[in-house]
């Protein structure tokens, strides 16, 4: 097995450009956000999201209030509520979602 190793022939990973470094330093500083994130598009996957993201939330308060509620009766209630909401969870409720 011989590697290739003549650089004549390698083909390069960059492309030269035609503009000087204090144009493209401007335009890179000005179009930064635009070039990360699209404002239409980000607007439109959240308003498009909304719905899920708002049900997860409500159901997972559902238990957030329970153990809130079953903390200030005491530890043993918490511990029972925190034990009874994770057997819901894992036997039906996760199916009922």
């Amino acid at each position: 097995m011989s590697a290739n190793t003549s650089l004549d022939s390698a083909t390069p990973l960059l492309e030269a450009s035609d503009h000087d470094g204090e144009e493209e330093e401007e335009e890179t500083n000005r179009g930064c956000c635009k070039k990360l994130l699209d404002m239409k598009e980000a607007k439109n996957q959240v308003l498009f999201a909304l719905p899920m993201i708002l049900t997860n939330v409500f159901c997972y308060s559902i238990t957030l209030v329970s153990a809130m509620f079953a903390g200030h009766l005491g530890e043993l209630e918490l511990a029972g509520a925190t034990l009874a909401n994770s057997w819901a969870v894992v036997t039906g409720i996760a199916f009922m979602r």
